[in-house]
């Protein structure tokens, strides 16, 4: 603090609230394909794949949007980055917001938090789970990846073991270079990434209709 004034940090939050009524969260493609005479069909990775954002809030009244969100769309200006996540997917769909009532394995309230133990292209083992833990397809995980974060959605069912330790099925691929940090912290409650809003995509009026407020962003992996 300098002043009396907090620095901002940053990735950001989000504005503290609930805000949104609808979002589109989806992975971008990164794949193309051609039709061959012969019936075959190629396809081809041509580059990373990345999680898209498009964020609708409720209706909001002029001092809300004043004070809360247009103050935080102009401290992104430059690129600046926040935290992005899936707010239909903040929490683990078989729990719920009850998941944080759960003991794991080993003693000890589960905070959310998981360990990666290990990794391919397309898997992640974890640690530190309640006994029987049941990830569901769906389900989303982060955790630290090359000073921003790695975000992926589960495939696949699964269930821990009775010691808290499961290997997940999951996409976009793992990212092994550079590899993620040993027993890294795994987000398995409001899981994020990274990212930046798109120049232009913000529309947001301050009016006594009190209208949404709607932006579009991207995640980044640098």
């Amino acid at each position: 603090m300098t002043g009396g004034r907090m620095t901002i940090t940053y990735p950001r939050a989000f504005p503290s609230g609930s805000w949104f009524t609808e979002v589109e969260f989806t992975l971008s493609e990164s794949s193309t394909f051609n039709v061959l005479q012969n019936g075959a069909v190629q396809t081809m990775e041509y580059g990373e794949s990345i999680w898209l954002a498009k964020y609708t809030t409720k209706p909001l009244y002029e001092a809300t949007m004043r004070h809360a969100w247009q103050s935080w769309w102009l401290s992104l200006r430059g690129g600046k980055t926040f935290l992005g996540y899936d707010p239909e997917k903040v929490y683990p769909a078989f729990y719920g917001a009850s998941v944080l009532s759960l003991t794991k394995a080993g003693g000890g309230a589960f905070t959310g938090a998981a360990v990666l133990n290990s990794y391919t292209a397309t898997t992640v083992g974890l640690l530190g789970l309640p006994a029987s833990y049941k990830a569901t397809s769906g389900d989303m995980l982060s955790f630290p990846w090359n000073g921003v974060k790695a975000l992926h959605m589960v495939v696949e069912d699964a269930t821990a073991n009775g010691s808290g330790a499961v290997t997940l099925s999951v996409w976009p691929p793992v990212r092994s270079s550079p590899a993620p940090g040993a027993s890294a912290v795994v987000d398995m409650v409001r899981p994020s990434c990274v990212m930046k809003i798109r120049p232009g995509s913000t529309s947001a009026v301050a009016s006594k209709s009190s209208p949404p407020a709607t932006f579009e962003a991207a995640q980044t992996l640098i």
